[in-house]
């Protein structure tokens, strides 16, 4: 049986949202994207139409042009009868996004160890308290923090054509958080409170090594998921939505 989505809230402090009528397509794209990049669609859901468009409350054509583009950034999979899935990564190109993501965000980390001020590293630690208080109480709530406390630090780098990269391997990506943090959040504290430390001490290879430590350490436990799951099922006609 399909799992229940949440989908992430269009914010009220998005540069958007003073305005009287955001473009619905734009706001259908911000909703879920963000909840691709915090994990809370698993691998191979299916993205119907008019379940997704009941949610956001509007109709179904912003959905799917909102899911369109998400294709075209590689973060959604097209289907036959015009329907979307999350795609389901194979275990080689899983492996291809670790290690970019372990080039580009140590990159950013780096930059970020000696760019980050007082505020920065207070909202840091915000979103680091944040997370130890969410704990496995709630695995979406965690899982969006995570995607907060770890962009944070990222924006403090002030790079934002690398930030960009490092969504784009989130977008792809995200789905799979959820089957590396279920049963980990213990080590996901270790390393995050790690990265607070180096952060504080504005030291990029203490900063970078607890990166590290904290995309790898969940590999096993994704590639042994990965390995468990096998072909994707081929879709149904009622997943046009």
């Amino acid at each position: 049986m399909q799992k229940e989505t949440s989908l992430r809230a269009y914010p009220d402090d998005h540069p958007d949202g003073d305005q009287p009528a955001v473009a619905l397509n734009q706001k259908a794209y911000w909703i879920l994207r963000e909840s691709l990049l915090s994990g809370a669609f698993e691998p191979g859901s299916p993205l119907n139409l008019r379940p997704l468009a009941s949610k956001m409350d509007m109709s179904p054509m912003p959905v799917r042009e909102a899911l369109s583009r998400l294709r075209s950034d590689g973060a959604v999979e097209a289907l036959p009868n015009r329907a979307f899935r999350v795609p389901f990564l194979n275990a080689d190109s899983y492996r291809e996004v670790v290690l970019l993501r372990l080039r580009v965000e140590s990159c950013a980390c780096e930059k970020a160890a000696v760019m980050a001020t007082s505020e920065d590293i207070k909202k840091v630690l915000g979103l680091y308290d944040k997370m130890l208080d969410i704990g496995e109480t709630c695995i979406e709530e965690y899982l969006a923090v995570h995607r907060q406390f770890h962009f944070t630090i990222y924006e403090i780098a002030r790079m934002p054509i690398l930030t960009s990269v490092v969504e784009g391997l989130w977008l792809r990506i995200g789905p799979l958080l959820r089957a590396s943090t279920r049963s980990r959040t213990a080590q996901d504290h270790k390393h995050h409170g790690a990265m607070t430390r180096a952060l504080k001490a504005s030291d990029p290879n203490a900063l970078v090594a607890a990166l590290r430590d904290d995309i790898t350490d969940g590999v096993e436990t994704v590639l042994t998921y990965l390995g468990e799951q096998g072909p994707p099922h081929l879709v149904s006609k009622d997943s046009r939505g």
